[in-house]
């Protein structure tokens, strides 16, 4: 299921008083960047609910873990984005995270969070935001996620970050990624941020990025 391109509109952080500074210009980068088409949370407290797409709402980017009175992790919000429309014959799918200097990023201490790639059952990437829940990401046999640990990153400000690179789909197509607290954060934390876009001249850039070549 494709989705058509999103004018993107900057909304505060909740609990965010202050104006979120514009990022900077980037330096050129090879090849095409895309932009999240959606960013979609699944969360293990309702795990049959489909949380909506934020991407055209103001972009909310939010992972999180607790922790119940035994020291058991509980309550995870994981993060889902998803790229699309990778044209056919693209190659060098790269997948990096960019902030410019102060930006907003509310988190509990400076957790490294987990990436893992996304697949149907024909081991092809997907894009359905609409579809995805908690439940359908761990069913009991085959769950949708790629082999291994993808890549890790921490989100701080003023740092632009490569997390790792993977063949682009073949004959085009979309690709996605989870985002969780990584496994050996056992205390309660957070990230969540707003991705940006300047959609009036696609100059301004910070979150979640893919690059490719073709």
């Amino acid at each position: 299921m494709l989705f058509s391109t999103l004018a993107l509109t900057l909304l505060g952080l909740l609990g965010l008083t202050s104006a979120i500074p514009t990022p900077i210009e980037l330096a050129p980068r090879c090849g095409t960047t895309l932009v999240p088409a959606f960013l979609q949370q699944v969360s293990e407290a309702n795990p049959s609910l489909v949380e909506p797409d934020t991407m055209s709402t103001g972009g909310d980017f939010h992972v999180s873990q607790s922790t119940d009175a035994y020291g058991n992790i509980i309550d995870r919000v994981y993060q889902i984005a998803g790229f699309e429309d990778i044209p056919s014959g693209s190659y060098g799918c790269q997948l990096g995270i960019t902030f410019p200097p102060d930006y907003p990023i509310t988190s509990t201490g400076v957790p490294t969070l987990n990436i893992t790639t996304l697949f149907n059952g024909e081991s092809s990437s997907i894009c359905y935001p609409n579809e995805i829940s908690w439940d359908s990401l761990y069913p009991p046999t085959s769950p949708p996620l790629g082999q291994g640990l993808f890549g890790t990153v921490t989100m701080t400000p003023g740092t632009t970050q490569v997390v790792n690179s993977e063949s682009c789909p073949l004959g085009g197509g979309n690709l996605a990624f989870l985002f969780s607290i990584a496994v050996w954060e056992t205390q309660p934390a957070s990230v969540e941020f707003n991705e940006y876009v300047n959609a009036l001249n696609g100059a301004g850039l910070a979150g979640v990025y893919l690059t490719y070549d073709s």
